[in-house]
């Protein structure tokens, strides 16, 4: 058996959109968000395989050379050390920021004590593992992420923040030769506030905000949401959080259909609204920083976050021989390809891949027959299946091991 059919996990977490995925999938809207669609081997979202329900990961055990190949056996075993997503955004996920390995892993060590005494979802680390990923627009997205330059957000911040509340926590030298240090004197400062001058600081914020005309809610053809935007459609459901400062802490990026943004670990990020394709590491080592009702541990988000301003493009790409579009990022664990209207012909591979259909339909060929790939559809091609021919009317995407 070189390919299978498998079925994806809808998870229902509230800032979902409650049709995107539905639509996707070809099921009925029963009103409910519909956030995240998981593809792949992780424990707290296993695909299955569609003809019997068993679980992926169990699955590929079994004949673990064919799925696998050699060469992915010896780097990581016969795990999948990927996870890709449909996310169907409405409203902001949490301001979060990712471990890399060697945090995931003296995390992971140093709380071992702590999994026998507390849920997981007080966890700072849920496994040793780093987490990078991509994010594919599939409609127009606005994320947040990374430090904006130190002069930028003292500028902004401080038309905003009544003076009494700049002079507690501006005490900042926008002059300093490491401005870095600055941005994260005035980061720690913010999330160690008194609680109540926190509130009072951030109904203020929100009032001149809103009294502020000159600054936009939304780009022109509202499309995407700007800082002030975010922030104020944020603060009915996190009056308190200092995460409501981040639009003006933190690049806001916004991604035409088509584009692509790579988030290295450790950077501090939130995805807005809109709908994408996300690859990422198998991990769910998640660092939270605001905007959310769960666990927001700053001192340990202090020592993972990279705190250093920086510009924010899209991820490159680049053609490969096949024709297959590849999303260039930094990973040894994940590459994310896609194949728009064409035909593609790919030959001598060596990774496990997953496909998953978004628009349209494809004819997928090989050695063991054909099938129509309808959208919405699912499949497992084997490391195996050497070579094998793509007729796309639509658009597919790839999941790889970049071995």
């Amino acid at each position: 058996m070189k390919y299978i059919q498998i079925k994806p996990q809808i998870k229902d977490y509230d800032w979902g959109n409650p049709s995107f995925i539905p639509n996707l999938l070809g099921i009925a809207e029963d009103g409910k968000p519909k956030a995240e669609l998981w593809i792949g081997t992780h424990e707290s979202g296993e695909a299955t395989v569609a003809a019997t329900g068993e679980k992926l990961s169990q699955f590929l055990q079994k004949d673990s050379q064919n799925w696998f190949g050699q060469a992915h056996l010896e780097q990581f075993g016969p795990v999948l050390p990927l996870l890709l997503k449909v996310l169907a955004i409405d409203r902001p996920l949490s301001i979060q920021c990712h471990p890399s390995t060697i945090q995931a892993k003296e995390g992971w060590e140093r709380e071992a004590s702590l999994r026998t005494r507390l849920p997981k979802e007080l966890w700072n680390y849920k496994d040793p593992n780093r987490k990078a990923e991509v994010l594919y627009a599939l409609t127009p997205v606005t994320a947040m992420c990374a430090f904006r330059p130190l002069s930028q957000i003292i500028a902004t911040l401080t038309l905003l923040i009544p003076e009494s509340y700049a002079k507690y926590f501006f005490d900042i030298d926008e002059l300093a030769p490491e401005p870095d240090k600055e941005i994260g004197k005035l980061f720690e400062r913010l999330y160690t506030m008194d609680k109540v001058d926190l509130k009072v600081c951030i109904a203020e914020y929100i009032s001149s905000l809103k009294a502020m005309e000159e600054l936009p809610f939304a780009t022109g053809d509202g499309r995407f949401l700007e800082s002030k935007g975010i922030a104020i459609s944020c603060y009915g459901a996190f009056p308190e959080d200092p995460g409501l400062f981040c639009p003006f802490l933190l690049n806001v990026k916004h991604l035409e259909p088509g584009e692509a943004l790579f988030l290295e670990p450790k950077t501090l990020h939130a995805y807005v609204l809109g709908n994408g394709i996300e690859l990422m590491s198998a991990s769910d080592n998640v660092l939270r920083g605001g905007l959310t009702h769960k666990k927001v541990d700053v001192k340990e988000l202090m020592k993972v976050l990279d705190i250093r301003s920086k510009q924010v493009d899209c991820t490159p790409t680049l053609k490969g021989k096949s024709g297959r579009i590849h999303i260039l990022t930094p990973t040894e664990e994940f590459l994310l390809m896609v194949c728009p209207s064409g035909t593609y012909e790919v030959h001598d591979r060596r990774s496990i891949e997953l496909l998953l259909c978004t628009e349209g339909e494809a004819t997928f060929s090989c050695e063991e027959g054909t099938v129509l790939v309808k959208k919405g559809d699912c499949y497992v091609l084997a490391a195996s299946l050497k070579d094998y021919k793509l007729e796309v009317v639509g658009k597919v995407f790839l999941a790889a091991v970049p071995l």
